[in-house]
């Protein structure tokens, strides 16, 4: 009797639950951790990132200029993508930033930088949803859309180490992200989340960041891990964990000047 009460308790949750595919409202851009020391120096990064659902391609540049100034600019391509039964379910993300800064180096082969940004972008969400259909039979069905538009306001410090083959760097973002525009329509299955999102639409992001860049002093493999934690809503569906592996290109500043040279001193002419 207790094993075909379980067997009913569990095919309850079964059909209370159903199936979907996860979606997340943030994706965690990676942090433009230049590490300028000198001016004139322009730095480009292109990396591919992987978080708990989406995947992306992303692209860094920065410059720094006399008097200790430096622009950064940032961009993310990528999402997921199913389509069980012909049915589709996907998310799309695409963002761009900039952001103008101030650079220190300080000890010997140390950087502190402080940027502050601003940033815009846009999702597209198609969503699935695996329907019960009775006698133990699940169907995919077709559950909406939704298009959101969001910006976003930041302040990143960071401090790091600059070897000629090898870069490590901690930074923490403190960001405002704004969903400015949350459009839905068709879905069922979806609507507290996204009702959910309406009413948190403005949040505040704590991310801490790890940068590990190592190979030649002009090109170097780049790794970085960066942490999110959401300060307004911890039940809100955002990415906690990211990590983006790719290459970094350094040209001028340092490159650009010539190793000092040393002229050896002719020994003493010894007298008679």
């Amino acid at each position: 009797m207790s094993r075909d009460l379980l067997t009913a308790a569990v095919i309850l949750v079964l059909i209370i639950s159903g199936c979907s595919y996860p979606h997340f409202y943030n994706t965690p851009v990676a942090q433009n951790v230049p590490l300028h020391d000198t001016c004139n120096e322009f730095t480009v990064i292109a990396a591919g990132g992987l978080g708990a659902v989406n995947q992306s391609f992303e692209a860094q540049a920065s410059y720094s200029f006399p008097m200790n100034i430096a622009l950064s600019a940032s961009c993310l391509a990528g999402g997921t993508s199913h389509k069980p039964d012909g049915i589709e379910d996907y998310s799309r993300v695409r963002y761009f930033e900039g952001a103008i800064g101030y650079y220190k180096p300080f000890a010997e082969n140390c950087s502190f930088e402080l940027y502050g940004g601003y940033g815009q972008g846009t999702q597209k969400h198609a969503f699935a949803y695996n329907e019960y259909q009775g006698s133990l039979i699940w169907t995919w069905i077709k559950d909406g859309t939704a298009d959101i538009s969001f910006s976003r306001i930041f302040i990143q410090p960071d401090i790091g180490v600059k070897y000629e083959w090898l870069d490590a760097a901690f930074s923490c973002r403190l960001s405002r992200l704004n969903f400015d525009d949350i459009a839905y329509a068709g879905t069922f299955y979806r609507t507290a989340e996204l009702t959910n999102l309406e009413k948190h639409s403005r949040m505040m992001l704590l991310e801490p960041a790890f940068t590990v860049r190592a190979g030649s002093p002009m090109v170097k493999i780049h790794f970085q891990l960066v942490l999110s934690a959401n300060l307004t809503g911890k039940d809100l569906l955002t990415e906690t964990t990211r990590v983006n592996f790719g290459i970094s290109f350094t040209l001028g500043g340092h490159q650009a000047k010539k190793p000092p040279s040393f002229t050896p001193k002719e020994p003493p002419l010894s007298g008679k």
